[in-house]
């Protein structure tokens, strides 16, 4: 028996030295014996979390948003500097909430004269008669002699930059202020605080200067105006990148974001991007790019009020076609109001059906991609009854700047918050009404930051304390991204570090070795 028992201890003292050097399956095993082999991805940066981003901007230009851009301006500085970095690929774009104008169904409307112009003299014109230039465009607009409009002013003589290239990012319509005519058919940019006749002497003001810098006794309000006289505040590149000069970026900002206030009153900022798709984005002045993160910001206001346009056009058919007084009564936080006119709402286009244009315009340039389509909404509009009531203020009869003074025309951008809703991807709203531009854009920033900071995983993790990140430079050197710094959820890696994400670019690699939690 003990003879037994002497060999039953060498067999299982073979066994148990097996399972200590080869860690099959006992129960006396070494540490981790059984986890499943570690798992290493690397992830181009180039490829999987591009530093490539194109921020669209689509500002309403009606009468009432002096204010609004002239706080846009100032507060891209703060958000330029800390977002729009030259190690990130990003291109930056302004287009306007009347950009529907280019639209074929409105040519006969451009050519309509204006009611009493025809035969009609402006005492503003006549009384600066010898300085006034005809337009090349029209060298016959103005009888010299009498200041006489001969045969009126059309709405497309009003307003010139309307017309078959008005979505398009061209130099000259989308790199600065929507140049008006300046005469009493234009009241509200005639009398306004834009004061159109500031800025009509070409002798006085030309170029940009004045709209960055306004001398004594001005400001950007007045100075960043351009008119037929005297169209010359214009960055000449409608399309802006951190690949260019990033010194040049922030005033070149400054200038297309100061798209004026001479633009439609039927703000249709859904049909102008609509618009900006079909007529930029076939041509050479393509502004989205295949795998780029899209934000696609709506400051404005008013909702959106974009209306079909019918296959057979009813005569006489205008931007105001559909719009009646009918207006229902609406209640926002307790505040009532009614506007003073509206569009039918039988009669508007659906936002689902803009979600689901956009959707197939993204999804088709991004057909040999794998990730789905990218892109955010964020709706800057009046968000609540307070700000209805800031913003209806700066319309009150007194103050001429808003055009149709004393109109109820401020509303809730409901149909752009819609959108919002059914994109999602991180869509969110802020409020128009803000004074700090500052701190709306830098939560624009740090959407765009949050998006470019997620890594898929092919699988599941096990937990950050089994996961090394190590950033691949370009010059082979290696940087190993401390764990407190991410997190994970399910088989997405986030980094956490803002600072760390920006610091990014496109020759950078990431590379994520980690232990999977199941076999597949």
């Amino acid at each position: 028996m003990r003879e037994r028992g002497m060999k039953m201890d060498r067999i299982s003292w073979t066994i148990l030295m097996s399972c200590v050097l080869w860690s099959w399956g006992c129960t006396q095993q070494r540490p981790n014996s059984f986890r499943l082999t570690q798992q290493l991805e690397s992830f181009a940066v180039a490829r999987e979390i591009n530093t490539k981003v194109d921020l669209l901007y689509v500002v309403d230009n009606s009468a009432s948003m002096d204010v609004s851009q002239d706080r846009l301006r100032r507060g891209f500085a703060s958000f330029a500097e800390k977002y729009l970095r030259p190690n990130w690929d990003i291109r930056v774009a302004v287009i306007t909430t009347d950009s529907y104008m280019a639209h074929p169904a409105f040519r006969d409307y451009l050519k309509t004269a204006i009611d009493g112009t025809t035969n009609w003299t402006s005492p503003y014109v006549l009384s600066r008669l010898s300085t006034f230039v005809n337009p090349p465009w029209d060298p016959n607009l103005v009888n010299l002699e009498s200041g006489e409009f001969k045969r009126g002013i059309t709405w497309g003589a009003q307003v010139p930059a309307w017309g078959p290239n008005y979505a398009r990012l061209l130099p000259g319509v989308h790199d600065g202020p929507i140049a008006a005519l300046c005469t009493e058919q234009h009241p509200y940019f005639f009398h306004g605080t834009a004061q159109c006749r500031i800025r009509d002497d070409q002798t006085r003001y030309t170029g940009p200067l004045g709209c960055l810098n306004p001398g004594v006794g001005e400001s950007a309000i007045t100075q960043c105006v351009n008119t037929v006289e005297n169209d010359t505040v214009h960055s000449g590149k409608p399309i802006l990148s951190t690949q260019g000069s990033s010194r040049t970026l922030v005033p070149d900002f400054m200038i297309n974001a100061s798209v004026g206030t001479s633009g439609a009153g039927s703000e249709r900022g859904l049909q102008s991007l609509l618009q900006f798709l079909t007529d930029n984005e076939r041509s050479n002045t393509a502004f989205f790019r295949p795998g780029s993160q899209r934000v696609l910001i709506f400051l404005t206001d008013e909702d959106d009020q974009s209306l079909r346009i019918p296959s057979t056009l009813p005569k006489g058919f205008s931007p105001y076609t559909g719009f009646s007084s009918n207006c229902p009564v609406k209640n926002v936080d307790g505040y009532t109001y009614k506007l003073s006119t509206c569009p039918d709402s039988e009669d508007l286009i659906s936002v689902e059906g803009v979600k689901a244009e956009l959707e197939g315009f993204f999804t088709k340039l991004d057909r040999f991609m794998e990730k789905k389509s990218n892109y955010l909404v964020i709706p800057i509009v009046p968000l609540t009854g307070t700000a209805l009531q800031e913003l209806q203020a700066m319309r009150a009869p007194g103050d001429k700047a808003a055009g149709n003074a004393g109109d109820v025309a401020v509303d809730r951008g409901d149909r752009y918050l819609e959108l919002a809703d059914l994109v999602g991807n991180g869509s969110f709203a802020l409020n128009v009404a803000e004074d700090d531009y500052g701190s709306i854009l830098d939560q624009v920033g740090r959407a765009i930051v949050q998006r470019k900071s997620e890594f898929a995983l092919s699988r599941e993790p096990t937990s950050t304390e089994d996961m090394i990140v190590t950033i691949i430079h370009a010059d082979t050197t290696r940087t190993i991204v401390p764990s407190e710094s991410y997190s994970i959820s399910g088989n997405t890696l986030y980094i956490n570090d803002m600072d760390f994400v920006l610091s990014l670019s496109s020759t950078d690699q990431i590379m994520v070795n980690y232990q999977p939690k199941t076999v597949y």
